[in-house]
């Protein structure tokens, strides 16, 4: 089990902001030292890898109202053979993942534009003290 300022130094997200995400829902409410409602919170290692889940989300890009259209029906997938319902999440979720991935398709782009462009001014540069 991991404290919050454990989980925050594994995973370079801040005790505010993992606090945050538990109050917007993003997060569920982590388990408590001794049960008490306002006690230390702990986290397992399904929970940690959940955090590092949603923080990478988070890093590319994709907007917090986003990740939790994503995780807002549970984000635990089993082997069983889906019913309609949990159909309908895994399209919605796959929409969304869809956007995304062409959201960042297209900064790949333009990184590589940008890229280019440092390429050939460093080049420049080379050129003149040769």
């Amino acid at each position: 089990m991991y404290s919050i300022s454990e989980v925050s130094k594994l995973t370079g997200i801040t005790a505010y902001t993992l606090r945050y995400y538990e109050k917007i829902g993003l997060l569920p409410n982590p388990k408590r030292l001794d049960g008490k409602q306002y006690g230390i919170r702990r986290y397992d290692d399904q929970d940690l890898r959940f955090i590092k889940f949603i923080h990478g989300l988070k890093q590319t890009g994709m907007k917090l109202k986003d990740i939790a259209t994503f995780v807002e029906e549970g984000c635990y997938v089993t082997r069983e053979e889906p019913n309609i319902e949990v159909k309908v999440i895994f399209r919605k979720r796959i929409e969304i993942l869809n956007t995304h991935i062409e959201k960042l398709e297209q900064q790949l782009r333009e990184l590589e534009i940008v890229k280019s462009s440092a390429q050939d001014k460093r080049n420049f540069y080379y050129s003149l003290l040769k």
